[in-house]
């Protein structure tokens, strides 16, 4: 229900409470970081100021649940504000204006959901910063979520999400490769890293699994995070693009592998993008019910 909730009611990005949860993030690495300090104190900075808000909130999430007489409701209700569903929409935006050459505006609308500096990319530029975006955004805020969900209850994926939250509005405004980041990327990391694979592997069984398996074999152990680079592998195998590539963090260039030898993405490739994402969504959907057959079966067997 909650999914269906995240589909059909998908609540604003100016209303939703983790609005509220990435500027108190925000606040605090501006009083925090100091990039005049040495490695270990940013290490130590960062943990505590990543750690400490989530604890906080995570406690008051958890006594709010045990006071309440419907327990099971409230973690839908989690669930439901965890779900990232506006995503694609916001991809579709970004295609009509580019179709139109409003490429200007389509920058400043790519500009709400992606860290680098966009100012000066070309159109080219602009698809692939939205496909590479709009990849790791449905694949982390949405399907990661519904497997943390059922793997550990609203508690592991109110975690992930935090973190996401956290590493999202500090991305705004520090650069990627500080020392006082590296504690809060090293979390999300591991904690990702098998549900990332297994789903990157389950959906690509009856996805162009040749392609992505050689892809994954030359480019994802070698991404500058590999988990990001599973998943670019997927979608650069299935939409036949090159993804990944140089990028401009705080005007400054970091010069990332770019993943696939097929040609640049254009703007019709953001449709393209948004079809196989449907099919993915009607895959994920059938293996999901699958296991719930199978749960089901298995519980209630004599």
């Amino acid at each position: 229900m909650a999914i269906a909730c995240a589909h059909l009611f998908p609540m604003h990005y100016n209303y939703h409470p983790f609005t509220l949860l990435e500027l108190v993030f925000k606040g605090i690495a501006e009083r925090v970081y100091q990039p005049s300090n040495n490695k270990a104190h940013q290490y130590l900075s960062g943990t505590l100021a990543c750690c400490l808000p989530i604890l906080v909130f995570l406690l008051l999430s958890v006594g709010i649940s045990v006071l309440a007489f419907h327990p099971q409701w409230l973690g839908g209700v989690a669930l439901y504000l965890c779900l990232d569903t506006q995503t694609t929409n916001r991809t579709k935006r970004i295609a009509t204006l580019l179709k139109q050459g409003q490429k200007a505006t389509a920058r400043q609308l790519l500009a709400t959901i992606v860290a680098r500096d966009v100012a000066n990319l070309s159109s080219m530029g602009v698809a692939k910063a939205c496909i590479d975006s709009t990849a790791l955004r449905t694949i982390r805020h949405y399907y990661v979520m519904v497997i943390f969900y059922l793997l550990g209850g609203p508690v592991l994926a109110l975690i992930y999400k935090l973190l996401l939250l956290c590493n999202h509005a500090w991305r705004a405004h520090l650069a990627p490769n500080i020392h006082y980041m590296k504690p809060l990327n090293t979390i999300i990391t591991v904690i990702e890293w098998f549900p990332i694979r297994g789903f990157v592997f389950l959906i690509s069984l009856s996805l162009n699994y040749k392609k992505v398996r050689h892809y994954l074999k030359h480019y994802a152990r070698f991404f500058y995070q590999q988990n990001s680079g599973w998943i670019l592998c997927f979608f650069a195998a299935n939409l036949h693009t090159q993804l990944g590539g140089p990028c401009m963090y705080q005007a400054k260039r970091f010069n990332k592998m770019r993943i696939g030898s097929d040609r640049p993405p254009e703007p019709d490739d953001l449709i393209q993008l948004l079809t196989l994402l449907n099919r993915v969504r009607l895959f994920s959907a059938l293996v999901l019910t699958l296991f719930w057959i199978v749960y089901q079966t298995l519980v209630n067997y004599p």
